[in-house]
């Protein structure tokens, strides 16, 4: 039970134990880039890096130079890509802090130099291709250009060239195959004039289980690491363990009469007799309103559905037939109960998103509890 009115648990052990897992696709010389961006997907940084640098991951990628920075001030000392690039500006403190910058701009590759320079040190650097993501990065025929200008730079390694796959999770590989042919053909002509590019990447979470010709000189995993499969109706081939879970205490429970109507907007009103638990959970904990009237939590290991609309600090679950709730008793809002369990997966269902946004909600609104440290 839990002692507190919300609940948000972080459990390392899982998370530990989805590296391992991950690690089993993967031939034993292929890196592994763990994706600790957006405050490791909402699970928190410094926890989450600490763990899996403790299980051996081989590199971090993290979205800001401020995130790298928080992991080189808490004394982790792995390779850390900043997957967003820099600001010209942000060169000498990246530098300075021996931080990998995801390059796509001269004015970027020029800063880094400069500053690499003043601080007699060697810029690292991955050259960001667009094979068809349409984001960041340079357009294939600018590659050899962009690094031959790179080359007159001596004071940058460019360690590989770097791309993102846009529907690798989709179960038709067409276009994925098509990017990856993309950047296996740039890869090649780049090594033919003599850059060696050890350490380039394009595999995400999918392709990491679905495509082992894409993993090159190193993976990057992310969703897969918090224990979601990158595509619901396809399970990846290793057990993943959830490592977020939500739960909070009933707050009040109240038998409302036929024709009641529950909460604002008047969504939902009682046709019968209801029993009605009220709970502590809203969108100020990053709970989606658009679970209104379609989400469901579990109490006493029973599906409970929610009435009416969520608000900002509270939510209504219908627990008639579910014997003997009380005030204090727990609710969970993602994770198990006894038999029951509800994953990011169905959470991101009712709220018409997908898990990755689920995970980063909820862990940005809520104070984190960790466990298996």
């Amino acid at each position: 039970m839990i002692t507190t009115m919300v609940d948000l648990a972080v459990d390392l052990a899982a998370l530990e134990h989805n590296y391992h897992q991950l690690r089993r696709l993967c031939d034993p010389q292929v890196k592994m880039l763990a994706v600790v961006k957006a405050d490791a997907y909402g699970h928190g940084l410094l926890p989450v890096a600490r763990k899996l640098a403790a299980a051996g991951v081989d590199y971090f990628g993290v979205g800001s130079l401020e995130e790298g920075l928080m992991l080189r001030r808490a004394k982790i000392s792995l390779p850390v890509l900043l997957l967003l690039g820099i600001l010209p500006e942000e060169a000498e403190p990246a530098v300075a802090s021996g931080l990998e910058v995801s390059l796509f701009r001269l004015d970027v590759a020029q800063a880094l130099a400069a500053a690499a320079q003043n601080q007699g040190k060697k810029a690292r650097v991955h050259l960001k291709v667009d094979t068809g993501m349409g984001r960041l990065g340079v357009l294939p025929q600018e590659v050899l250009p962009f690094l031959a200008a790179l080359k007159k730079m001596r004071h940058l390694k460019v360690m590989g060239l770097i791309s993102h796959l846009a529907v690798a999770d989709q179960a038709d590989k067409t276009y994925t195959y098509k990017q990856v042919q993309e950047f296996t053909s740039l890869l090649a002509a780049a090594r033919a004039e003599g850059f060696k590019l050890p350490l380039s990447h394009i595999s995400n979470s999918a392709a990491l289980w679905e495509l082992p010709e894409a993993h090159v000189g190193l993976v990057r995993p992310g969703l897969m690491l918090y224990g979601s499969a990158p595509s619901p109706d396809r399970p990846p081939p290793v057990e993943l363990k959830p490592v977020m879970s939500l739960a909070a205490r009933v707050l009040q429970v109240k038998r409302l009469p036929p024709g009641t109507s529950i909460s604002y907007g008047c969504t939902y009103t009682t046709p019968d007799w209801c029993d009605l638990a009220v709970l502590p959970v809203g969108y100020c904990n990053g709970y989606s309103r658009l679970c209104s009237n379609r989400g469901e939590v579990l109490i006493h290991g029973r599906r409970a559905p929610i009435r009416g609309r969520v608000c900002m600090n509270l939510t209504m679950a219908d627990v008639t037939g579910i014997p003997k709730v009380k005030a204090g008793d727990q609710a969970v809002f993602l994770g198990r109960d006894q038999g029951e369990v509800l994953r990011a997966e169905d959470l991101a269902g009712w709220a018409q998103t997908i898990s990755y946004e689920i995970y980063c909600a909820l862990g940005t609104a809520n104070i984190k509890r960790y466990t298996g440290v």
